[in-house]
């Protein structure tokens, strides 16, 4: 109950990353990929605030029957986020939320260029400032997190980045991987509320950040000589949440 109320909060109040995600998306987009969904919760929120298509990526099939059955989005497909099977500038935004700590920095980089090349405008991700410590949970062993990453090194790779709550919390205020009781996790997560004003200028000093990368849209021409991104069933993909 406590980490319901501590969420919807985080939802409400200014600055959490969910409300830069829509804040910094496009007024004018209308299609978006939602790479590693997850069990879903930032794709709640951006589409309440504006009409989107989306399609939701995942290779964990409960996640995705999950979506099925809430009807969250238009399509879902299940392989694995390193060989995403769209064309060049399939979709307006694509979307990546606590995905890329769980690959290894090397496959992060390929991951990054392959989503750079499917959408048309912009790519947006989440990710935590630093190491975040986290296990695998719910029976999927992508969950686990394999690389760090800084807001210097994604703005070496052309990203603008915004933070949101403090460098060390991270690991303490979501119910799957805090080593606190419910009680202190609710302090952990009011703290994290209470720095985002802060770390959103100084995502140096923040638990999270968001980065966001304008693509440069590509002409029909350029696009023919790119290669198709293979399907890959079964394996890398799920995130947050």
């Amino acid at each position: 109950m406590l980490s319901m109320v501590a969420r919807a909060l985080r939802s409400l109040l200014p600055l959490p990353s969910w409300w830069t995600v829509s804040r910094h998306m496009e007024k004018r987009v209308s299609s978006l990929l939602d790479v590693g969904c997850g069990q879903g919760g930032p794709i709640d929120y951006v589409r309440s605030r504006r009409r989107l298509f989306a399609v939701g990526v995942d290779t964990f099939l409960p996640y995705l029957r999950g979506h099925l059955d809430r009807g969250t989005y238009e399509g879902l497909v299940r392989c694995d986020v390193r060989h995403l099977p769209f064309g060049a500038a399939t979709f307006d935004v694509v979307f990546c939320g606590e995905v890329l700590e769980h690959l290894e920095e090397a496959e992060g980089r390929e991951f990054l260029a392959s989503m750079e090349c499917v959408a048309r405008r912009q790519v947006i991700l989440t990710t935590p400032v630093g190491r975040c410590d986290q296990h695998a949970y719910d029976g999927n062993e992508y969950q686990a997190h394999r690389s760090a990453w800084t807001p210097s090194a994604l703005r070496g790779l052309g990203y603008r980045v915004r933070g949101s709550g403090l460098r060390g919390f991270s690991g303490l205020i979501a119910r799957e991987n805090s080593p606190l009781p419910e009680l202190l996790r609710l302090l952990a997560n009011a703290v994290w509320m209470v720095a985002t004003p802060f770390s959103y200028f100084l995502p140096e000093i923040g638990g999270g950040m968001v980065c966001v990368k304008q693509v440069q849209p590509l002409t029909a021409a350029e696009g023919k000589g790119l290669p198709r991104l293979k399907h890959r069933a079964g394996a890398g993909g799920s995130g947050r949440r």
